[in-house]
């Protein structure tokens, strides 16, 4: 297995705030909702881009405009 592309800061930060709330969601959270918490706790104007990177990079995936953690 090879290893996960290390996240920028701003981005391991925004997983780990997603982390929480997908685990107490019950595994998913509706990607708005996903995009309206990174951009309030991580204080980050582009928070489009920070799921971005996370999808990108195999952090986190969609299956119908949910977020779930991988």
């Amino acid at each position: 297995m090879n290893p996960r592309t290390p996240l920028p800061p701003r981005a391991k930060e925004a997983l780990e705030v997603l982390r929480s709330l997908v685990e107490n969601a019950g595994g998913e959270l509706p990607r708005k909702q996903a995009l309206s918490v990174v951009a309030s706790e991580c204080n980050e104007e582009s928070a489009e881009t920070l799921l971005n990177i996370l999808h990108s990079r195999g952090y986190i995936y969609y299956v119908d405009e949910q977020v779930r953690i991988t």
